[in-house]
């Protein structure tokens, strides 16, 4: 396939996989009935405000506050998100919501925000931010969030950063503008969620949601903010998009990472290929083909590519039904966030196979 070829391609099933679902609304007896389970998510987002009151694709003057409690289907293999459409929502199925609220204030978002920290003991508030990728609409970030987090196992406060994406797959330009808008409300989400009573915060980032965590972490080194930089109990990185010479200079600028720091990675990913040979003409973190490229950083790199079977696999570390049996045994990724990737590893299951090389873990092919 040549290039002008694949990049038709891509463009066509980006755009099909990238449509917005619409967040169709269920009650509690409905989900009961269905018998499946319900994910409290607070959502801080720079997007703008729409007459009805939801949440559009421009960027918003100030911060817009909210909960959205998201019913995950039962029965429903690992990985997979199945949105509602205009004519069905059945949430047998579909990923579905109960309540969507934009909060009249902050002071009711962070009373919130508190009140599910406090539901948790102390030793175990943390906040897990999740920030979404490029042509993501708002209710698309949602609901990848929620599987992720209902696949890994996680029992943290789930909290979504929804930045403004155009959602559109040839508005790059506009969505990375805008992510690099979204850093001064990224930065204050996680003072947020210190404030409220979080002990600390996991943040895990999504494609160019990536490059958002990345500069912000960078703004808290450049402003000396110790007591914030402390309290972030780790980091983790989905097929970022980020320019590998660009995170070289944000790791030297940064200096200590938040530990642990992991980066999933994998060599098909045909996304970031396609970005690095015809936008930005330079390897993405994401899709790293050379051994050892980040082995003299304190950063884990995890590499995917053997689960790497679709065509984009540009979101395999989030989707793959093995994987995430895999990483949702890893202590990691389940609360005990203080020790590093590697020692965690030691808690794998029999079946997982792999092989340690300075901070890289490739993890091999695992029948299950």
């Amino acid at each position: 396939m040549n290039r002008r070829s694949f990049g038709l391609a891509l463009s066509s099933t980006l755009a099909l996989s990238a449509c917005a679902g619409g967040a169709r609304m269920v009650s509690l007896e409905d989900v009961n009935a269905a018998g499946g389970s319900v994910v409290p998510i607070l959502v801080v987002s720079s997007r703008n405000l729409k007459a009805d009151g939801s949440l559009g694709k421009g960027r918003g003057e100030t911060l817009a506050f909210g909960r959205y409690d998201v019913s995950v289907p039962p029965n429903r293999r690992a990985g997979t998100l199945s949105l509602p459409s205009f004519w069905s929502t059945n949430p047998r199925i579909h990923f579905t919501t109960l309540n969507n609220e934009i909060f009249a204030s902050e002071s009711l978002f962070r009373s919130q925000l508190k009140a599910q920290l406090l539901s948790r003991p102390a030793g175990r508030r943390t906040a897990v931010i999740f920030v979404h990728g490029y042509n993501t609409g708002y209710e698309d970030g949602l609901f990848r969030f929620a599987q992720f987090y209902t696949d890994v196992g996680l029992d943290d406060v789930p909290l979504h950063y929804s930045w403004p994406s155009a959602e559109n797959l040839l508005r790059y330009g506009y969505d990375r503008d805008s992510m690099l808008y979204a850093r001064d409300g990224f930065k204050a989400t996680i003072r947020t969620a210190l404030a409220a009573g979080a002990e600390r915060v996991l943040i895990i980032g999504h494609s160019m949601g990536s490059m958002l965590i990345m500069e912000t972490l960078r703004d808290f080194a450049i402003a000396s903010d110790s007591e914030t930089r402390k309290k972030i109990g780790g980091v983790i990185l989905v097929s970022p998009d980020i320019d590998i010479d660009v995170f070289r200079a944000q790791v030297r600028r940064i200096g200590k990472l938040p530990q642990p720091f992991v980066v999933f990675s994998s060599k098909r990913d045909r996304v970031l290929e396609f970005a690095a040979s015809e936008i930005y003409g330079n390897a993405r973190v994401g899709a790293l083909k050379l051994d050892g490229a980040l082995s003299d950083l304190d950063v884990t790199l995890i590499d995917v590519t053997e689960y790497s079977n679709g065509l984009l696999n540009h979101d395999t570390a989030i989707t793959s039904p093995a994987f995430l049996k895999i990483i949702g045994n890893m202590k990691a990724f389940t609360g005990s966030f203080g020790q590093g990737m590697t020692s965690a590893l030691s808690g794998k299951p029999d079946s997982l196979m792999a092989v340690e090389d300075a901070d890289t873990i490739q993890v091999g092919a695992v029948p299950f």
